[in-house]
């Protein structure tokens, strides 16, 4: 068991929960917002991933197989897409919903400012589920290459191929996680402000645009990473995260030139 692995893990962990909520915090004392937008941030991401997910479970495997026959790089762009629509449909979706009625009925204004509190909670609870998932790994490594094994084994070329695979990790096969994490976080914030415009200014093209902005990033994510591996794959989703603050700053400038008028 190497020591640094451990610590990474927990560093990660630590940071990705610790990261949205100092975020969340900064945002609510520098424009006197409420923790109850952030709240429902994370609260809808919930429960749009309570239909989300299930259904993705349930359909995946058999696209995937069905697709398998024009060859593994043909399955693996049909996943990569239909797993980026099915994200972005469901969650730009939710978003434009919860800003459409919600918001109104709540009394919370639609503003370029709860827009970005609203954001930072919905990719924010996003980093802290993964957080989980991390602490997860971590104890597994623990266990795995603890000597003498903590637990048996079985005798399967499979299981002891994964088992070699975590004994071999290193703390740089870790903080990619971190990286991923943070530009996540600046995507969501870009995608809440731009499904908030499209309920501020009436136009559904924008919410359009939001769920295929979202498709392309999980699709490319989930097909890059398959196909070139980790670090084309942040690589690609670093460019997409400039895009997406770039977009924040854009946007931001453009809704306080609006209420301002």
């Amino acid at each position: 068991m190497d020591p640094l692995v451990v610590a990474t893990f927990a560093i990660v962990a630590l940071l990705e929960i610790i990261v949205p909520l100092a975020l969340g915090y900064w945002i609510v004392k520098r424009f006197g917002l409420s923790w109850r937008v952030f709240i429902l941030g994370a609260l809808f991401f919930i429960v749009v991933q309570i239909v989300h997910a299930p259904l993705v479970i349930v359909t995946q495997t058999p696209l995937y197989l069905a697709v398998l026959p024009f060859g593994t790089t043909a399955a693996v762009a049909a996943l990569a897409v239909y797993l980026g629509l099915m994200a972005g449909l469901f969650e730009e979706i939710g978003r434009y919903l919860v800003y459409r009625y919600l918001f109104r009925r709540q009394d919370i204004a639609l503003t370029r400012e709860n827009g970005l509190l609203f954001g930072a909670g919905w990719g924010g609870v996003e980093s802290m589920i993964v957080a989980l998932i991390v602490l997860a790994g971590m104890l597994s490594y623990i266990v795995i290459t603890s000597d003498g094994g903590v637990l048996p084994l079985p005798d399967d070329p499979a299981v002891q191929a994964e088992v070699e695979a975590v004994r071999a990790l290193t703390p740089l096969d870790i903080l990619p996680g971190l990286a991923e994490r943070m530009m996540t976080i600046t995507l969501h914030i870009a995608w809440s402000l731009m499904v908030l415009a499209a309920v501020i200014y009436g136009k559904k093209v924008l919410l359009a645009l939001a769920i295929l902005w979202h498709a392309a990033v999980d699709a490319a994510a989930v097909y890059l990473v398959q196909m070139q591996g980790i670090w084309v794959t942040e690589a690609v989703i670093f460019v997409f995260a400039l895009a997406a603050l770039a977009y924040i700053l854009w946007e931001w400038r453009r809704m306080g030139v609006r209420a301002a008028s």
